[in-house]
């Protein structure tokens, strides 16, 4: 009986470990899409100061741009 209740215990905690993490959804979904436009608008500001540089020419920045 003692093996029943023990193993109901770690059934229960296991259950919860996978399932609460799974029942909070998606938290910060927009902060995570606004940093990911701020990397990308750094990316292209880069490109544009390589260009400035000379480190890269113009065709190759359109193409960086394109992707």
């Amino acid at each position: 009986m003692l093996f029943w209740v023990i193993a109901a215990i770690l059934t229960l905690g296991a259950s919860l470990a996978v399932l609460l993490p799974l029942a909070g959804g998606s938290k910060g979904g927009s902060a995570s899409s606004d940093h990911d436009l701020e990397v990308y608008r750094d990316q292209l500001s880069e490109l544009d100061l390589d260009v400035a540089r000379g480190l890269i020419q113009p065709a190759e920045a359109e193409e960086a741009r394109a992707e």
